[in-house]
């Protein structure tokens, strides 16, 4: 040591390292977005990138929707809608797999009748258009007439050379987000453009934005079997190592609440990370999946709690004002209907008591699998968020040399976390262990190390009951 006169000063880490706080329910949505209506695409959520919105205003600028968008047709403005309108719920990640070069048809010379009102194109969401006279002269855009780019509304100028005519030929290409595969939503990785598209997009999410997914949803994707499979596979592996939900909806082709079940396990969508939703919604005469409510109610439930997770989202307020299965006809689900779903492991939705409710505990690996663990929503993410917590709190100290000072910081402190928890209220209790006989030699010397939670969480009051006796006792309150 080099010589020194005087005084010094120096500090040493902190014995106690608090939790690294996460949130348990930003949103990932993937699905089709009408960019190709952004007057500035330099903001766009382009097919393969990753978009955070903190706010109704960035999603517009990012997806290009409105609230009036068909939202069967545009999943993403249907998540935009609900989280930042519906549920002011913020932040949502948008993942776009629609791409306006590629997702199109093509229309040659349509003939379009004109009135004193203006003319309808047969297809709206236009992206390129060329407007022509019948004797094929081409007219000038917002000079002879002008084009609802959304609508396919064409109004006449009165001074343009249109003026007075009956008649116009019309070539224009338009948005065809139906031409959007399933494969494309699922997504992968080509190593030769070294481009990731789709579901795999997931990865990037925490590497990007340092914000953890919570829900996954697939709006207009999800009804299919694979892609929900893969939304669950997703979820219990982020990056490898992150846990979330996913939520999918069942096919509108459903139409009777008898045969869900039987589909749900025909198609073996019975994983632990998985919700299962059915039937729609309807709110401001627009058809909604309840997959995206559902994230807007898990969303609204964790910002009530603390953002914590311990809260189930079931018997919550759901922003609708009717049910329907094939988006046509309104359903009407009795109690006995909708236990009859949560019993096979199916969240739905009912008007009982209290207005309409998101109704339903269970993931949808029950009731095969009984481990509350697993099947009890709000258990399953209180699981999934607290190891997600532990990794970013204690990556910290990975590297670090394996002895008696590691190991007392990482047992004190999250011993003081836990009971911090149960103090809160979000758990009934829970403890930290160094066991010896989960810790072998050739582990320690591999630099190995692992510890043991016990994790005491709540489960939902699934089933309050009241017992009533009569008690003939009282009959002597008659004689004073």
């Amino acid at each position: 040591m080099a010589f020194f006169h005087g005084v010094k000063a120096s500090q040493v880490p902190t014995s106690i390292i608090p939790p690294r706080q996460i949130s348990a329910s930003i949103p990932v949505f993937v699905g089709c977005a009408p960019i190709h209506r952004l007057p500035d695409s330099s903001h766009a959520a382009k097919n393969g990138e990753v978009v955070l919105c903190y706010s109704n205003a960035e999603a517009v600028r990012s997806l290009g929707y409105t609230a009036s968008d068909n939202f069967e047709k545009w999943g993403l403005s249907e998540a935009a809608y609900t989280m930042f309108v519906m549920y002011a719920c913020a932040p949502a990640i948008f993942i776009n797999i629609f791409d306006p070069t590629v997702h199109k048809k093509a229309v040659t010379n349509e003939s379009v009748t004109l009135t004193s009102s203006g003319g309808q194109l047969a297809h709206d969401d236009i992206i390129e258009f060329i407007l022509t006279t019948s004797e094929g002269v081409e007219c000038q855009d917002g000079i002879d007439y002008a084009l609802n780019n959304i609508t396919g509304q064409i109004s006449v100028a009165k001074t343009g050379i249109l003026n007075g005519a009956t008649s116009v030929n019309v070539t224009y290409t338009y948005a065809a987000p139906e031409l959007v595969t399933t494969n494309e939503c699922i997504g992968g990785v080509d190593l030769n453009n070294n481009k990731t598209t789709g579901l795999q997009l997931i990865d990037r999410v925490f590497t990007q934005y340092r914000v953890l997914p919570g829900v996954i949803v697939a709006p207009g994707f999800s009804d299919d079997p694979s892609v929900a499979a893969i939304m669950a596979t997703k979820a219990g592996a982020i990056n490898g190592i992150f846990r979330a939900i996913a939520v999918a909806d069942l096919p509108k082709s459903l139409i009777n609440y008898i045969h869900v079940p039987e589909y749900k396990i025909k198609k073996n969508l019975v994983q632990e990370d998985l919700i299962v939703c059915w039937p729609r919604a309807i709110f401001n005469n627009q058809v909604m999946r309840l997959s995206t409510l559902t994230a807007g109610v898990i969303a609204k439930t964790d910002a009530n709690n603390d953002d914590v997770p311990y809260v189930s989202p079931s018997n919550e307020l759901l922003n609708m004002q009717s049910a329907t299965a094939d988006g046509i006809n309104e359903l009407w689900l009795s109690l006995d209907n909708a236990n009859s779903l949560n019993a096979n492991g199916i969240v739905t939705a009912l008007n009982f008591n209290g207005g309409w409710r998101l109704w339903g505990n269970r993931t949808a690996c029950f009731p095969d699998v009984t481990d509350i663990k697993d099947t009890f929503i709000s258990n399953r993410r209180m699981f999934g968020w607290y190891s997600n917590q532990l990794i970013l709190t204690w990556w910290q100290k990975v590297d670090d040399p394996i002895g008696h000072r590691l190991i007392q910081t990482i047992m004190n402190s999250e011993q003081i976390t836990l009971n911090s928890y149960t103090a809160k209220g979000y758990i009934l209790g829970g403890r930290i262990e160094f066991l010896e006989s989960e810790n072998s030699t050739l582990d320690l010397m591999d630099g190995i190390i692992q510890f043991h939670i016990n994790l005491g969480t709540q489960s939902p009051a699934e089933h309050i009951n009241f017992r009533l006796e009569y008690d003939p006792d009282y009959l002597s309150t008659l004689f004073g």
